[in-house]
């Protein structure tokens, strides 16, 4: 009996800019939620249901939505919890899910950040942030003329 053609995934063409739009705005949203210090819009980006995760900084692994959450409460209410600038994002995807890699700067520090996505009926949640501390880069605004690539660390050969 002849074998049958392993079954590919879902080609990631399928995920169109229009996805990758939205993803993006997702993660803006997040941070935005963040910077303002917006529990409640912090609580609606993430999924409501279904298995979630959470790494901060230095921190254990959270599982648990309501642990999560908490986390977060605690972290925007703290009266020294720094703004936060989200740089360099770049996206991969499929239908249905997307992870975004960004720099988040800080005042002191510089992080790297994978946020997870999932696609609900309402949109984009989030399913997953872990977050770590990495060698500082010059980093600059954004600006029309500068380029959508991340910025290569050049003391790295690969």
């Amino acid at each position: 009996m002849p074998r049958r053609p392993p079954r590919l995934p879902p080609l990631l063409a399928e995920f169109d800019d229009e996805e990758r739009d939205a993803v993006l705005a997702a993660n803006r949203a997040f941070y935005r939620a963040f910077n303002e210090r917006d529990a409640e819009a912090m609580d609606v980006l993430w999924a409501p249901t279904g298995p979630v995760v959470c790494l901060h900084p230095g921190q254990a692994a959270l599982h648990d939505r309501a642990d999560i959450m908490a986390s977060w409460r605690a972290i925007m209410r703290h009266p020294e919890a720094p703004r936060v600038r989200c740089a360099q994002e770049w996206v991969l995807g499929r239908p249905g899910l997307a992870i975004v890699v960004c720099r988040e700067i800080l005042p002191d520090v510089q992080l790297m950040a994978t946020n997870t996505f999932v696609r609900l009926g309402d949109g984009w949640r989030v399913v997953g942030h872990h977050s770590g501390p990495v060698p500082s880069v010059e980093t600059q605004q954004p600006t029309p003329a500068t380029s959508s690539v991340p910025m290569r660390d050049r003391r790295r050969l690969h």
